[in-house]
């Protein structure tokens, strides 16, 4: 039996827009064992973030300045293999889901409908980390 209490598990959330990082971190502020290590705009802030905290779970949109949500996925997927990746996007059609699911995407959520998911799905991973 692990005598460790549970886990905390690092998130990183990467998004462009300031309403939506603050909306998640306020929905994952109410979750235990969550922590936020960082947010991230663009591609290099996001992979410079990874590279000093290594998160457990990377939040990450499609959308972003320079390269796409997709290059980080990629990147990720390539380098650090054990890090879950959640897309959340408003481009949730089955082209983007279809690009994502072969780069590699643990999940795939649309921004205006599943919203709610992450934090069951965060909750899941952070129980699965203390079996």
């Amino acid at each position: 039996m692990n005598m460790l209490q549970q886990d905390t598990i690092k998130v990183l959330i990467v998004d462009d827009s300031e309403i939506i990082v603050s909306r998640i971190r306020n929905l994952l502020s109410e979750l235990e064992n969550i922590n936020v290590v960082g947010d991230a705009i663009n591609y290099n802030d996001a992979m410079n973030i990874i590279r000093q905290k290594t998160p457990d779970v990377v939040l990450l949109d499609i959308d972003l300045p320079g390269k796409s949500g997709i290059d980080i996925l990629k990147e990720i997927k390539q380098n650090h293999p054990v890090i879950k990746v959640i897309m959340l996007t408003n481009n949730s059609g089955p082209y983007y889901r279809t690009i994502c699911e072969k780069a590699g995407t643990d999940y795939f959520f649309d921004k205006s409908s599943e919203f709610q998911k992450v934090p069951e799905v965060l909750i899941s991973l952070a129980r699965a980390e203390t079996k």
